[in-house]
C-alpha cells in the first residue's frame, strides 16, 4: 500500500511563486528562458549571479562557475 503525501496548498503556491520570481530575475539579468529555467531548477545563488554579471563576467562563464 502506498503512503499518500498531503501537501499544504499554500506552501505549494508559495514555492511556485518563489520559483517564478527567481526565473524572472534570471531573465532580467539577460539569460534566455531555457537558461533561466535551468538556473532556477539548480537553485543557483541569485545574489552571486548578480555580482558576477555586474562585474562583467559573460553569462556563459557565470553559469559554469555557479552550476
Amino acid at each position: 500500500m502506498s503512503e499518500q503525501v498531503h501537501l499544504d496548498p499554500n506552501a505549494v503556491d508559495e514555492q511556485t511563486a518563489i520559483r517564478r520570481w527567481r526565473r524572472r530575475q534570471f531573465l532580467r539579468l539577460g539569460f534566455s528562458l531555457n537558461q533561466a529555467q535551468r538556473l532556477t531548477n539548480a537553485s543557483v545563488d541569485l545574489d552571486q549571479m548578480r555580482k558576477l554579471i555586474a562585474a562583467g563576467c559573460p553569462h556563459e562563464i557565470a553559469q559554469r562557475i555557479l552550476l
